[in-house]
């Protein structure tokens, strides 16, 4: 695309008369990745400002870095100024990639839990009455059956790379895509330019005040998924069992609403009854807009109803068929890091979870308790250089549902990893936890794992909770290879010989 149709997205004056032919060949925000004709946008971040790295992007062969200030001399010919680095970073990827979301409907899936299995569950949905359909999640990008693992640890990712997998989508085929989006890549504007035709949300609980500051910011940024639905003049699906957020957000939704419960709330448009877990998963009724029917998940944990029903209640403000959408949340096995069980043939349960906030640790362990004979065991930590407010508040829900706690290290990243386990520690004692008897504390989560799989007994549960999917532990010196799954089988067949 040459220069001068992207200048105009951006609503700049005049192009220089030797950048008239320009051709571009992609745009980036890193600097690291600059080649001969990409433009370059300089944005300010939280611990790099991108102007730092203009003249060197310049050097690299960038055809123009857009800027929102003069950064360098002898070659101010070369740079477009804008008001908002960010915001023209989105429009400039938006047009370079020729809109894709304007040629099939995008729905975006917020919240502060079940974001990534609502996002599975509805492009597994939508792959049985439309055919091919994309997403992009925290654990991977699907296309139809093509699934490639996301390793970039960043669930929304940068505008530009978003625009670019839609229209890799798009003219793959796919006529439909979802897009897990949280509240940093609504707030920092990855999300921008996409023309949504629906939001789903799950819940607004406690995450992210290291980011947002307040819960009402956080919520704010989480409320603006709306607004760009509405823009769209598209629908939103809303959790009636969200009782904090759920009024606040009403008031904001679009006039196509659909709301859901997995409470059986007689009022929601969706709701749930006869809820029956299974060996296998769980069933349960769905009393719909469409009529009622039994609907069968393969995936263990009764709050997978919730993020099935908003899955349902999406495909039917797309107009597909009830029967059809149930059959494709049945041939969903697996989310990979959502209560994965991993089984050797030992005789207690193991479960990888990706539970890191204090509302999805609470529903885990209830969940988990519920189906527990023994004595249920947590492993879990907490992240270094955000929301330190949680980690106290995680150690007493631990201390208080389950039976033993062994807190460990999650991504400590430059803290000290003991300095975040005495607060988890200080949060579990004040709620009756007894250190040696029923608190454990091992910083290296390979050693805590075998300490909870090394003592359980016959009817025991352990929850191996906050990684997830996860392929690394973020600590001072980097990311450290890391698999949940593959320290689990590994503390079985070490501890118990399997």
């Amino acid at each position: 695309m040459l220069w001068p149709a992207l200048a105009a997205a951006l609503g700049l004056a005049s192009v220089p008369e030797e950048l008239q032919g320009a051709e571009v060949t992609a745009i980036t925000n890193d600097s690291r990745r600059v080649q001969p004709g990409n433009v370059f946008v300089a944005i300010p971040g939280q611990h790099l400002d991108g102007h730092d790295f203009v003249a060197s992007a310049l050097e690299q062969g960038a055809v123009v870095a857009v800027v929102s200030h003069e950064v360098t001399r002898g070659e101010s010919r070369r740079l477009a100024v804008v008001d908002d680095p960010m915001g023209a970073l989105a429009i400039l990827a938006a047009t370079f990639y020729g809109h894709p979301s304007d040629a099939v409907p995008v729905v975006g899936i917020t919240g502060t839990d079940g974001k990534t299995t609502t996002t599975t569950m509805l492009q597994a949905a939508l792959s049985a009455t439309l055919g091919k359909v994309g997403s992009l999640s925290t654990v991977d990008f699907r296309m139809g059956s093509e699934i490639e693992p996301n390793l970039t640890r960043q669930t929304t990712l940068e505008s530009v790379d978003v625009q670019a997998w839609m229209r890799r989508m798009v003219d793959g085929g796919c006529r439909a895509i979802v897009l897990e989006s949280t509240s940093h890549g609504l707030a920092l504007g990855r999300l921008d330019q996409i023309r949504f035709a629906g939001a789903i949300y799950t819940n607004v609980t406690h995450e992210h005040l290291d980011f947002h500051g307040t819960w009402e910011a956080y919520f704010e940024a989480k409320a603006s998924l709306l607004d760009r639905a509405s823009e769209s003049a598209g629908f939103a699906v809303l959790n009636r069992d969200d009782s904090r957020a759920f009024p606040l957000l009403r008031q904001r939704a679009p006039k196509r609403l659909l709301t859901y419960s997995a409470r059986g709330d007689s009022e929601a448009d969706i709701r749930a009854q006869n809820i029956t877990p299974e060996s296998a998963g769980i069933r349960f009724t769905a009393l719909t807009t469409a009529g009622p029917i039994e609907v069968r998940l393969a995936t263990a944990g009764r709050w997978n109803v919730g993020n099935a029903l908003a899955a349902l209640g999406a495909g039917l403000m797309l107009e597909q068929p009830l029967p059809g959408l149930v059959a494709g949340l049945a041939e969903l096995k697996a989310v990979p890091g959502r209560m994965e069980r991993v089984d050797l043939g030992q005789p207690f349960a193991v479960f990888v979870d990706y539970a890191h906030t204090p509302a999805a640790l609470t529903v885990a362990l209830h969940e988990l308790r519920a189906a527990t004979a023994g004595r249920l065991w947590v492993v879990f930590g907490s992240a270094g250089e955000r929301d330190t407010a949680k980690r106290a508040e995680m150690g007493r829900i631990a201390a208080q549902l389950a039976d033993q706690v062994v807190i460990t290290s999650e991504d400590p990243r430059s803290e000290d990893p003991e300095v975040i386990i005495d607060e988890i520690w200080r949060g579990a004692v004040a709620a009756g936890a007894e250190p040696a008897a029923n608190l454990h504390r091992e910083a290296e989560r390979d050693r805590a794992i075998r300490i909870a799989v090394g003592a359980a007994l016959p009817g025991d549960t352990v929850l191996l909770a906050g990684k997830g999917h996860e392929h690394s532990i973020l600590g001072a010196s980097g990311a450290a290879p890391w698999d949940e799954r593959a320290a689990a089988e590994a503390a079985l067949r070490e501890t118990k010989g399997y």
